[in-house]
């Protein structure tokens, strides 16, 4: 693994119900994603877990074709996040789910876990998650 990159995004429903003070009923669901750079030469490991803090995500892998990949908008910048692949490397996405409500994961480790070859692999990063500007939703 070359870097890692994780980011956490709040997706709005259209028209979300509200009580008499204004307040929306339900939650809104949160995205956490992470992007590898990893060399072109090895086969990626099958990624099984990560752990956040004391939460255990599952992890479902995609490889983005081409290389780079545009993330999203920073919430607090509005600058446009685009991730490029080095010239021998290729990118591969995490989505993250966690049963139940998930929070937003704040300054802890992160550890992704998996299998290579049927040996574990594991991954530690202290990179901070970075938030996105929300998504509204049909």
């Amino acid at each position: 693994m070359q870097k890692i990159w994780l980011f956490t995004k709040t997706q709005y429903s259209g028209n979300v119900p509200m009580n008499k003070d204004g307040k929306h009923l339900r939650s809104n669901p949160i995205l956490l994603i992470c992007y590898l750079q990893i060399s072109r030469k090895i086969k990626a490991p099958d990624w099984e877990t990560a752990i956040i803090g004391s939460n255990k995500y599952k992890v479902e892998a995609e490889q983005v074709n081409g290389d780079s990949v545009a993330v999203g908008t920073l919430k607090d910048t509005n600058s446009a996040v685009v991730i490029k692949a080095g010239p021998d490397s290729k990118l591969i996405q995490l989505t993250l789910t966690l049963p139940g409500k998930m929070k937003k994961p704040e300054a802890w480790p992160f550890l992704l876990n998996g299998t290579l070859n049927r040996k574990p692999v594991y991954i530690r990063s202290n990179a901070p998650t970075v938030e996105l500007a929300p998504d509204l939703m049909p």
